[in-house]
């Protein structure tokens, strides 16, 4: 079995990067835990040049929602998105 790893996509700070340092721990918790799955999901399944990456995947648990594509060439999942709903969008209320 491969070890498939998880990456943000493009980078952190587009993906998460808003996000308070507990709230992007329990991203990055979440995304491992997809990353195993899909490692456990493709054990003995060999890699198919046809199919170099899934389509856009949403998975949601608790107050995330994320969005990945499994990328079989490189055994690793890429998170495009992430809501939080305990981020907050915008200042805090009465300021001033």
């Amino acid at each position: 079995m491969s070890d498939w790893t998880w990456e943000y996509s493009p980078d952190a700070a587009h993906v998460v990067g808003g996000l308070a340092p507990e709230q992007r721990a329990e991203v990055d918790a979440l995304a491992q835990r997809i990353a195993d799955a899909v490692a456990v999901r493709r054990i003995g399944t060999p890699f198919d040049e046809q199919e170099t990456a899934s389509h856009l995947k949403t998975y949601g648990e608790g107050p995330l929602l994320l969005w990945y594509q499994e990328y079989y060439r490189f055994d690793v999942v890429l998170v495009v998105r992430v809501q939080h709903l305990g981020a907050t969008t915008g200042p805090p209320a009465g300021g001033g």
